[in-house]
């Protein structure tokens, strides 16, 4: 069985178009989640799962306006 590091390898050459986020699911727990790029070809998880990928894709829409409220936020830093 495939470690869900090396499934996610392989799925995010198929899945990803250019976007800074994508949705998974972790072949271990059946959950999915939406994973960030966060560089050099690393992803990193920032959701807990969900069990239904629609919500998954919801919160994944909304997570742009959530970096922009941040960066916003952290701007006079």
């Amino acid at each position: 069985m495939k470690s869900f590091k090396q499934h996610l390898i392989i799925t995010e050459a198929k899945k990803w178009s250019g976007s800074r986020y994508l949705i998974d699911k972790n072949p271990h727990d059946k959950m999915w989640y939406v994973m960030a790029h966060v560089g050099s070809n690393k992803w990193m998880p920032i959701s807990n799962g969900f069990k239904d990928k629609k919500k998954a894709e919801k919160w994944r829409d909304l997570q742009p306006g959530v970096d922009k409220a941040a960066e916003k936020d952290l701007g006079g830093i």
